[in-house]
């Protein structure tokens, strides 16, 4: 089964406050889109991580799953510099 994890990024131009924007993956599961994670990025601050993976879900569905969590967690990187300069 091949199925693949919806990342949408949305930063804004001015932050709302100490909010810059925010990521979210989504994969689609049974025919219906499940998010499995969320960023909110913050200004000066590490963004903050929602993670929430299914609790049912076809076997061959987390190999795929797992590769939708690395591709969310390397654009979060991409466009939060400061949580990548704290994990060093």
């Amino acid at each position: 089964m091949h199925t693949q994890t919806e990342i949408e990024a949305v930063v804004f131009d001015t932050p709302s406050g100490n909010v810059r924007g925010f990521v979210t993956a989504t994969f689609p599961i049974k025919g219906k889109s499940k998010r499995i994670a969320h960023a909110t990025l913050l200004v000066d601050e590490p963004p903050s991580l929602y993670i929430e993976v299914p609790k049912t879900a076809p076997l061959d569905c987390l190999d795929a799953m797992a590769e939708g969590l690395k591709a969310f967690t390397a654009k979060v990187r991409e466009l939060c510099p400061v949580s990548a300069d704290q994990e060093a």
